[in-house]
């Protein structure tokens, strides 16, 4: 276990806050997840995750956040010696992680943030050129999670305009798969492959990861740039002999983004260019899409692609781009208190390879929600979603919120 005292100065912490905030919020959530699949092993899993959500103004100008999860599965794929992995570089996921342990101050227009938070500067719903500051953890590849760095985050507002500039000091990469697993390498103990040593950048001046962005925003629509630099989340892999290796690259990025509004429908576009200086080939990334809504009804289709390269390229890891070029689709029905049902679909235009995902959930007693899901995957073993299709799953749910 890393860094214990933080667990126990957490509950002080919290005690304080709320004998001296004017205003404060708690609550939480018990989700319960059981998967089926009729290939592989184990063909049945199971995931059980506890949350609890707190926040507190001991001041109009000073607010505090905690958000922390705790998990545990029946198959090991999350931690059952780690329970708290401060700096999230581990292979495996820890039992428990903060979403959000930080210190905001707000005054005159400004707004500054201390701490462990998730800093997702994402426009378009599927492929986002301008979020790179926050990695993910793709232990499971359809359920992904966004990790939380310890970072520093600083928001000017006036009128239309904004100005945000964030600093993460700690680099950590998106977690891939547990190897073994049967979303990477099934078979890797019968051949041997295992995880090689990995070399993280150093905590220093020049390593830090800062980004800017800038926006405009109009009675219409808004727009907004910004820029990045610091090391590509997704890990390169390679292979040497029965060893997996994992190298960090430096990347700078530079992307747009933006939104119209016309009716009933939203119009969003997110580009951006990859520039890595280790000297390997850069390409340009964007999506666009249009989003249509009438209570109770969202559809949103878009369509994706990268731009003189492909991220896909060897061993791929970055897996929010690897289906490129790709359409997308998601339908949605519902509100909060009544049925909800849903379509997600992801095809691949190159090599025809397909993820298609349904799901139904209805409210029970106000407090709970249960539901089910099925997860569908097609295309030849060498396409990206064609290289899982042995994975199709049916997922039943239970959340209770306290």
């Amino acid at each position: 276990m890393r860094d214990p005292m933080r667990f126990a100065l957490v509950p002080a912490a919290l005690t304080l806050l709320a004998c001296a905030a004017h205003a404060a919020d708690q609550g939480g959530s018990i989700e319960t997840r059981l998967d089926g699949y009729p290939d592989g092993e184990p063909s049945i899993q199971a995931w059980f995750r506890g949350t609890y959500a707190f926040h507190a103004e001991p001041r109009p100008w000073l607010f505090a956040r905690v958000v922390v999860h705790l998990e545990a599965d029946s198959h090991g794929e999350i931690s059952r010696d780690d329970l708290y992995d401060d700096d999230d570089r581990d292979l495996r996921r820890a039992a428990s992680r903060f979403r959000d342990l930080a210190l905001g101050f707000r005054g005159g227009g400004v707004t500054v943030v201390l701490g462990k938070q998730r800093l997702t500067w994402a426009r378009a719903s599927f492929v986002n050129a301008a979020d790179n500051l926050t990695p993910r953890d793709w232990t499971d590849p359809l359920d992904e999670v966004r990790l939380s760095p310890w970072a520093f985050d600083a928001t000017w507002e006036r009128g239309r305009w904004s100005v945000e500039g964030a600093l993460v000091p700690r680099y950590a990469p998106s977690r891939l798969p547990q190897l073994g697993s049967r979303w990477l390498l099934p078979d890797a103990d019968d051949l041997g492959v295992v995880w090689g040593p990995a070399v993280f950048p150093s905590v220093t001046w020049s390593n830090l990861q800062t980004g800017a962005r800038a926006g405009f925003r109009g009675a219409h629509g808004e727009a907004r740039v910004s820029a990045f630099r610091g090391f590509d989340d997704a890990p390169r892999v390679a292979q040497a002999g029965t060893t997996l290796l994992r190298a960090f690259v430096p990347l700078d990025a530079t992307a747009i983004d933006g939104e119209a509004l016309a009716g009933a429908w939203i119009l969003r576009g997110e580009a951006g260019y990859f520039h890595f200086r280790d000297g390997s080939d850069g390409y340009g990334l964007f999506q666009v899409e249009a989003e249509w809504s009438r209570a109770p009804w969202h559809v949103t289709a878009g369509y994706g692609d990268a731009v003189g390269g492909d991220p896909a390229t060897g061993i791929p890891a970055a897996l929010d781009q690897g289906s490129l070029p790709a359409v997308f689709l998601r339908a949605y029905r519902g509100e909060a208190t009544e049925w909800q049902v849903a379509l997600d679909a992801v095809v691949g235009t190159k090599e025809g390879d397909a993820l298609v995902r349904l799901s139904a959930s209805y409210p029970w007693a106000g407090h709970l929600r249960a539901g089910a899901e099925v997860a569908l995957m097609s295309g030849a073993a060498t396409t990206f979603w064609g290289r899982w299709r042995d994975n199709d799953r049916a997922r039943l749910f239970l959340v209770a919120d306290f």
